[in-house]
């Protein structure tokens, strides 16, 4: 039995989602991230998602997936390990969570990146520009019916969950003309219907 330690709509989302496809038994245990016990006892970086395994506890999204998914059949979602596809679906996987992932927090949490105000207000303007230039390139390249291509797969998850943390964007990257067809086909999948309901979460709107 896995635990999954999450904040709700965070990051840790793609893993909820991830398990639910996968059909995987599992708890959720929401994250009290900045308390010690948390800290000492799960992860010490303080962050979600972090998942309790049998054999310990591992963390960071990418790691996560791709454990789960060699673990429990989810060569369809991500390829088989040491071929072309997993490659390259991994490929898109990292560059949303190394590259896109930090301007987000930065969107977010400009606070923790000065007590100034007025810098504070400069730090998520400019996250907000770049992250809606990367929506829009994502959005003119889209020609297939899911982001990944012609078929669903884990890039389609993160990419998903990144979309929806892209609605309080301006435009909203939901909302995109190529971009909302193949976020809607995912969100209309059981696997994030299941997730959205225990975290409470929507996938349009502010809230």
């Amino acid at each position: 039995m896995y635990t999954l330690h999450y904040s709700p709509g965070s990051v840790s989302f793609v893993i909820h989602i991830l398990l639910e496809e996968l059909g995987v038994p599992f708890e959720l245990q929401k994250a009290e991230t900045k308390s010690a016990q948390y800290r000492a006892q799960v992860n010490p970086k303080g962050k979600v998602p972090a998942l309790t395994t049998p054999k310990g506890v591992i963390t960071e999204c990418v790691a996560i997936l791709e454990y789960l998914c060699d673990h429990h059949g989810g060569g369809r979602l991500l390829g088989e390990p040491g071929t072309w596809e997993r490659a390259r679906t991994l490929e898109r996987i990292a560059t949303m969570a190394t590259e896109m992932q930090p301007v987000f927090n930065r969107f977010f949490h400009a606070d923790d990146f000065s007590p100034d105000e007025a810098v504070q207000g400069g730090v998520k303007s400019h996250a907000a520009t770049k992250l809606v230039a990367w929506f829009r390139e994502q959005d003119a390249a889209l020609k297939t019916p899911y982001w990944s291509g012609d078929e669903f797969n884990a890039g389609d998850i993160f990419f998903t969950v990144m979309t929806r943390s892209g609605r309080w964007l301006d435009p909203p990257a939901n909302e995109m003309r190529n971009i909302r067809p193949a976020y809607e086909r995912v969100i209309a999948r059981p696997s994030f219907a299941r997730a959205m309901a225990r975290e409470g979460v929507k996938a349009f709107g502010r809230t």
